[in-house]
């Protein structure tokens, strides 16, 4: 019995043996496979550094040029504020005044007889109008 067990024992370490070269083969090819897209991905970062500094040159300028556009702006914005603010004086004047201009028919016509009228009485009853008169009829 010890015969049988032994070629068993020696055909199962045969087959361990075998499943874990085939293992280990397979980590091998995944590890070369690795390698090279590795390699790939390096010569492709090298290749953008390359042109991020041959573009260096280049977004200089640009940057020296937005500035110089931002500063532009922002001057052209602190004259528009000027300007705002000395229009924004007289224009509330000259709003007020139109404001009550056009609040003064809705009081009456200005006298200060009305006035008081109006106060206690703030709906006025309204003249009879014609075409009433056409519907009762």
């Amino acid at each position: 019995m010890s015969a049988i067990s032994t070629n068993d024992l020696h055909r199962r370490l045969g087959q361990q043996l075998q499943a874990l070269s085939q293992v280990g083969e397979a980590l091998t090819l995944r590890m070369l496979e690795l390698e090279e897209r590795l390699s790939g991905l390096e010569s492709q970062l090298q290749d953008l550094q390359l042109d991020e500094l041959d573009s260096g040159d280049e977004s200089g300028s640009t940057t020296a040029l937005l500035a110089s556009t931002e500063e532009r702006i922002a001057h052209l914005e602190e004259l528009l504020r000027e300007q705002s603010r000395l229009r924004v004086l007289p224009g509330n004047q000259a709003r007020q005044e139109r404001m009550a201009d056009t609040m003064a028919p809705l009081h009456g016509t200005g006298s200060p007889e009305e006035e008081p009228e109006a106060e206690l009485n703030p709906f006025p009853e309204d003249e009879e109008q014609t075409f009433m008169d056409e519907l009762s009829a």
